[in-house]
């Protein structure tokens, strides 16, 4: 996607305030990329080429998303500060709660994103994604650090 559509599509990034990390993949999303996979599509659906770490339950919720990155280590957190050792994910949520996006944090502290279908990212906050498009972060999750 270019420049111009991502700022438009999140109006708090600005320019200088992300960098595109990847050229545009639809092979693997957010959720692959907070878990540090390209190889594959992450969602809950049983859609062919569809993975999951759980068995398949169809509910994009909350919950379901804590649930399938608790079997890779990660348990809930109060908040999104960097902490030595520590590997963190933010989820975003729109206004009904259900989620829309994951951001891995990276060891500088800065946040990582693959949007979709289109390219990675590397944004200093995770307030420049929240909007229209993904809501806003709603839990963190944590994990020591090398767990896969």
């Amino acid at each position: 996607m270019p420049k111009d559509d991502i700022e438009r599509s999140f109006p708090g990034l600005s320019v200088g305030s992300y960098r595109i990390t990847s050229p545009v993949n639809p092979d693997y999303n957010c959720a692959a990329w907070a878990a540090a996979e390209t190889h594959r599509w992450w969602d809950p659906s049983p859609e062919d080429g569809y993975y999951w770490p759980l068995q398949a339950s169809q509910e994009q919720s909350l919950d379901e998303i804590v649930a399938a990155f608790a079997v890779l280590g990660y348990e809930s957190s109060a908040d999104a500060r960097p902490e030595p050792g520590v590997e963190k994910l933010a989820i975003y949520a729109d206004s009904r709660r259900s989620p829309t996006h994951i951001a891995r944090q990276l060891p500088s502290g800065t946040w990582t994103s693959k949007l979709g279908a289109s390219e990675d990212i590397e944004h200093g906050t995770l307030e420049s994604l929240e909007g229209a498009i993904y809501g806003k972060v709603v839990h963190y999750l944590r994990r020591k650090s090398g767990l896969t």
